[in-house]
């Protein structure tokens, strides 16, 4: 599922942590001062690294949604081909039930645990079946937006985009379409070779999506 009712003015924002978190605190503290629910997708490594623990207390403490993003974050098929897998379906119902477990060790309800975002953001039919059969529901942002681009660095070279041209391509986008349903993912943490960070802007994108009219949902809500 990666677009919910294109007929409501409503997106939502989603963010995922694994092993990089240093804009997390800017995140919540956006979050909280513009009244707004975010969506997070936690790896287990995440929740289980000592120095993330506050940052998902706060999380949970502030009322923001939480769902798992795989317990390792593994790459689950090959990057040239989707259909080509490089894990076995034991293997991959194993690191999805680890991440449950961690979850729910973290405080999160496992009745609340009815979507994930696979890691990488990278899926296939028969993965999105297997999660289904854990009772996870696969999502993923909305194709159109390149904000999860927001983890390249200029030493990607092509591959690399900027925060202006991230946002550039986002509000070019919502005039000639517009987001209704989109969710909009985040990382909450990039590699430092990566200056601009994307949730710098976080402020403004949410002052914008106000402004132009969006209600700003967390995911169940928006995929209900």
């Amino acid at each position: 599922m990666v677009r919910g009712d294109s007929t409501k003015r409503q997106v939502a924002l989603v963010f995922t942590g694994h092993d990089l978190s240093e804009g997390t605190a800017e995140v919540l503290a956006s979050l909280k001062h513009n009244g707004i629910k975010g969506s997070f997708f936690l790896t287990g490594d995440y929740l289980r690294t000592p120095g993330f623990k506050p940052y998902v207390r706060q999380m949970l403490s502030d009322g923001h949604w939480i769902s798992g993003h795989s317990d390792k974050h593994i790459l689950v098929s090959d990057w040239g081909s989707r259909e080509v897998l490089l894990v076995k379906r034991d293997s991959f119902v194993a690191d999805l039930k680890a991440n449950l477990k961690a979850l729910e060790g973290a405080g999160v309800k496992r009745e609340q645990l009815s979507y994930y975002i696979p890691s990488y953001e990278w899926y296939n039919s028969e993965t999105v079946d297997w999660a289904k059969a854990v009772g996870l529901n696969s999502v993923n942002y909305t194709p159109g937006i390149r904000t999860a681009a927001d983890y390249t660095y200029p030493e990607m070279g092509g591959r690399y985009l900027s925060s202006t041209a991230i946002l550039d391509n986002l509000w070019s986008y919502e005039a000639r379409y517009g987001l209704n349903g989109f969710l909009i993912l985040i990382h909450m943490g990039t590699d430092d070779r990566r200056k601009d960070k994307l949730y710098h802007h976080l402020d403004d994108i949410i002052s914008i999506l106000k402004g132009k009219g969006y209600q700003l949902v967390d995911v169940p809500d928006l995929l209900k």
